[in-house]
């Protein structure tokens, strides 16, 4: 799964899967499947949240 801050509503249909999923729009970075998000971003839709890396996350902790 993947996070994403998203600024409009979005519709993410995957004909293969036979799937279809509605994201309401929020400030709040909110998780999907890797695939709505690629299409959300393609859209515009959307902003990939891309999270501290592990271990300078554990740094900035310990000060």
């Amino acid at each position: 799964m993947v996070k994403a801050v998203f600024h409009k509503r979005f519709d993410a249909t995957d004909p293969k899967k036979g799937t279809s999923i509605r994201v309401q729009a929020s400030p709040d970075p909110q998780e999907f499947p890797a695939w709505v998000i690629d299409k959300a971003e393609a859209s515009g839709a959307a902003i990939r949240d891309t999270p501290k890396p592990a271990a300078k996350a554990a740094q900035s902790e310990d000060k």
